[in-house]
């Protein structure tokens, strides 16, 4: 597929690296020279300077031959231009930003297959955050009806651990909507089916009509609050002990929460070794746990502490071993629902690397 945009700015350089990303053939114009060169830099696609409304450039950029034209210019009246040309060397599919909605009409009038609203995308994204605080995204399907969004499963939801087929049957949800898709805490993606199970802390992916979009949010959102909440108040105290979660949203601690384990070891326990899986990161809550390399080098933990995060961000090999000193309270969490929020949350990376490089400058630490 060949596609040629009109206008390299912010907004026309991110949908360039994208259909890049996408293997598409793309050429670009742009008036700014400087604009056109550090997008060939960049990007490595082809690209024409001058007037994206001169037909001696569209003619230049092949646009004889384009299936798609995409005005992404920054103003409405150069966009309608464009249009209008693309329309006229017969490229079949023409796509339009339209700035100010009061341009519609002529949109369609000049003959733009696909017009997107800048106004309406960017106001409807934040109204859905305003009303619907839950949903991490939301699309419209059609004339705004129909809704896809996604949700996540906080722990103690009424919903957790039940297969779809229980969840669709339970009074007080609605007919109307439908599950699409899971997304597990580790990342991965499943098409539902009835007998597929929705976790605590998971992400799914539906379809209803936008009037019952409170209904279903209560629905799958609201906790229990009877055995669910001590177990994880007494996690989420716990997590507060670990300096780089500081700034995790609570709904991220949860679903920490979700996948994490109380543990009491006596004196002499091995937590792991040197060259075992990394799988988790470990709170420490009470007692003492001394952290031994292969190279010699010993560093003694006490309460409140945490100890594993290296291997438990990675995947990797543990490069030490972590053996209890005095009677130990532990809290584990799973190491995949670490690393699914630290790409939720990349400053969380930079205060883990601050922590590790604190303490493997502070005493030979491993």
């Amino acid at each position: 597929m060949y596609v040629v945009v009109a206008g390299g700015g912010h907004m026309g350089t991110h949908l360039v690296s994208r259909l890049v990303a996408h293997g598409q053939e793309t050429s670009v114009i742009d008036a700014s020279r400087e604009v056109t060169d550090r997008i060939f830099n960049e990007q490595g696609v082809v690209v024409f300077t001058g007037s994206a409304t001169d037909m001696d450039v569209l003619e230049r950029a092949g646009i004889k031959r384009a299936d798609v034209a995409v005005a992404m210019m920054g103003r409405d009246a150069d966009n309608l231009a464009f249009c209008l040309l693309a329309r006229y060397y017969g490229v079949p599919r023409v796509l339009a930003r339209m700035l100010n909605p009061q341009y519609e009409v002529p949109y369609r009038l000049v003959g733009a297959t696909k017009i997107h609203s800048e106004a309406d995308i960017i106001v409807n994204s934040f109204l859905t955050s305003i009303e619907y605080p839950a949903i991490g995204a939301l699309m419209q399907v059609g004339r705004g009806d129909i809704v896809a969004f996604d949700v996540r499963i906080p722990p103690g939801s009424p919903v957790a651990g039940l297969k779809v087929s229980e969840i669709v049957r339970r009074e007080g949800f609605p007919r109307n909507c439908v599950f699409i898709a899971v997304e597990s805490q580790s990342g991965e993606v499943e098409v539902t089916e009835g007998r597929t199970v929705i976790q605590a802390g998971a992400n799914v992916i539906m379809a209803a009509h936008r009037p019952d979009l409170p209904q279903v949010l209560g629905f799958l959102t609201s906790t229990e609050r009877g055995a669910e909440s001590t177990q994880e108040s007494d996690v989420v105290e716990a997590l507060s002990f670990v300096g780089f979660l500081s700034g995790v949203a609570r709904e991220d601690l949860a679903s920490l929460a979700a996948g994490a384990r109380f543990e009491k070891r006596r004196p002499g326990d091995v937590v792991y070794q040197a060259g075992d899986a990394g799988d988790r990161l470990y709170v420490l809550t009470r007692g003492a746990v001394e952290l031994a390399s292969p190279g010699g080098g010993r560093t003694v933990l006490r309460a409140p502490a945490q100890f594993g995060e290296a291997g438990a961000l990675v995947g990797d090999a543990r490069d030490h071993g972590a053996r209890v000193l005095e009677d130990a309270d532990l809290l584990a969490l799973d190491g995949s629902t670490l690393r699914a929020i630290m790409l939720r949350n990349p400053f969380l990376a930079l205060e883990l690397a601050k922590t590790l490089g604190e303490r493997s400058t502070g005493s030979g630490a491993p």
